[in-house]
């Protein structure tokens, strides 16, 4: 019992303390993870420096390390930089009037412009916060005034627009009207009051989706004509993923620089000693796991498959797909180059969809937009013949074979990590799939052994008693007992 009380009592403080180290280490598992992937890449020119330095693993780490930093480190961060400062310049560009002018020509050449947008708005606004105060019951106190503003607002908008192309039908204006009016002669804080403001709101909205073409080009229209509070939310979200959000939060940015430079060392000198002491920690790791050591071999493999899967084949052919992409935009004149070519290296590595995400907006902006009709066609033929193809191309030739995932599980991996971890999850995600697939494939295996060994036990054959002498076969009645033993020829 004491025994068994110990061992107990072994586990629940193994498990507290592991629960402690992850809370410690959590902010750090993204670092680990990337020096872990960064190893297994570098792995083979690893062991070339340190056959070539005849065993100096130390040093070859260094080298190692260093290689890592320049070929990948640096020139990626250099990107994202250039990048990050002409996402900042473009985004507080959106509200230069040259731009505005250019977007007001492509919403009316495709049909979506808003006409009187603004009086629209204030309109729609105004029976939002009226219709709100009148649902409060019996306490509503009402505004004739408003309600007044309103109606005449209404009525000069009626008046402008009975001369539009697309004016709706007078009656409905009426309508709309008559049901303001009713509104107006009641009592606020009555339910008829309350009905008739619900009436007046409804007209309104059957009044204006009737002006914009149906309710489907009225959605159409909203979106491709954003309020001006859309659009600096839409800034806002940018910039918290970009540099230009540290310069707008001045009070933070030596909060995520010291956390940023932390990440790094940890990346570093989880890299080197990964290098230098590879094989002795997973021998160390083997030794620790509870799990048998052919299941730990077996996910130290999957791991090394999966990261040079990933990374070898989706992130080389991202990147090559970024390069022409990046080559595309540079001769059809497009401004901010290092972005667009940074958004396609990461689109790229999204099933399905990939570049096209990127150089297809990019077509589309050239051709109804910019006025440049031959330069978006040529993009769009050179993105869907190049850019998109590139990847049948490069990834079956640096996989070999090697990746057994199935395309959805890839896409699910690559979006839930990229909505959980950022940029990073495009790597991370993947991995956690394969991972949970040989787990899976682990357990299911043993599942199986034991269910044989469940189904083998209640068919042994029980001994009719302890002693280890051989049965003897016994004589019918009336026969002779010749000795044979049972199971003798």
């Amino acid at each position: 019992m004491a025994k068994i009380l110990s061992f107990v009592t072994l586990v629940l403080v193994t498990g507290a303390f592991g629960v402690l180290f992850f809370e410690v280490t959590s902010t750090l598992l993204l670092p680990l993870f990337l020096a872990m992937v960064s190893v297994v890449m570098f792995r083979p020119f690893y062991t070339w420096c340190e056959r070539a330095l005849r065993g100096r693993n130390r040093v070859a780490a260094v080298i190692s390390m260093t290689a890592v930093l320049l070929l990948v480190i640096a020139p990626s961060s250099f990107v994202l930089l250039l990048a990050g400062n002409e996402a900042a310049k473009l985004l507080r560009n959106l509200d230069d009037g040259e731009f505005q002018d250019k977007l007001q020509r492509a919403r009316y050449s495709l049909g979506l412009d808003y006409p009187h947008v603004v009086e629209m708005r204030f309109a729609e606004r105004s029976f939002e916060r009226l219709l709100a105060a009148a649902r409060e019951g019996a306490v509503a106190s009402g505004n004739p005034e408003a309600l007044q503003r309103l109606y005449e607002e209404l009525q000069r908008l009626q008046d402008t627009l009975s001369e539009h192309r697309n004016s709706p039908e007078p009656s409905a204006a009426q309508l709309m009207l008559d049901a303001l009016a009713t509104a107006r002669e009641e009592t606020p804080g009555t339910l008829a009051y309350q009905q008739a403001m619900e009436t007046a709101a409804r007209r309104f909205r059957e009044y204006r989706i009737e002006f914009l073409g149906g309710a489907t080009r009225a959605v159409v229209r909203d979106i491709a004509n954003p309020t001006p509070e859309e659009i600096r939310d839409w800034t806002s979200s940018f910039f918290a993923v970009t540099p230009g959000w540290i310069s707008s939060y001045g009070g933070r940015a030596g909060i995520i620089a010291g956390r940023t430079v932390f990440g790094i060392m940890i990346f570093i000198v989880t890299m080197y000693f990964l290098f230098a002491d590879g094989p002795r920690i997973a021998r160390q790791l083997m030794t620790l796991s509870p799990l048998e050591e052919r299941y730990v071999e077996k996910l130290l493999d999957e791991f090394t498959r999966v990261s040079r899967a990933v990374v070898s084949g989706s992130l080389a052919a991202a990147m090559v797909q970024g390069m022409l992409a990046g080559v595309g935009f540079q001769i059809a004149g497009l401004e901010s180059v290092f972005l667009l070519t940074a958004v396609t290296t990461l689109t790229a590595m999204i099933p399905f969809v990939g570049a096209a995400m990127v150089w297809l907006p990019a077509s589309l902006w050239l051709i109804f937009i910019d006025d440049r009709p031959t330069a978006g066609i040529v993009l769009m033929v050179y993105g869907a013949s190049v850019i998109s193809t590139i990847d049948n191309v490069i990834k079956p030739w640096v996989l070999h074979d090697r990746s057994s995932m199935h395309p959805l599980a890839a896409l699910i991996g690559v979006l839930g990590g990229v909505q959980a971890l950022g940029p990073a999850g495009v790597f991370v995600g993947p991995m956690v799939i394969a991972f949970l697939q040989t787990l899976l494939g682990l357990l299911h295996r043993e599942i199986q052994v034991f269910g044989v060994k469940s189904k083998k036990l209640p068919h042994a054959p029980e001994s009719p008693a302890k002693s280890s002498e051989p049965a003897v076969i016994q004589p019918e009645a009336g026969g002779v007992n010749d000795g044979t033993v049972a199971g003798s020829g």
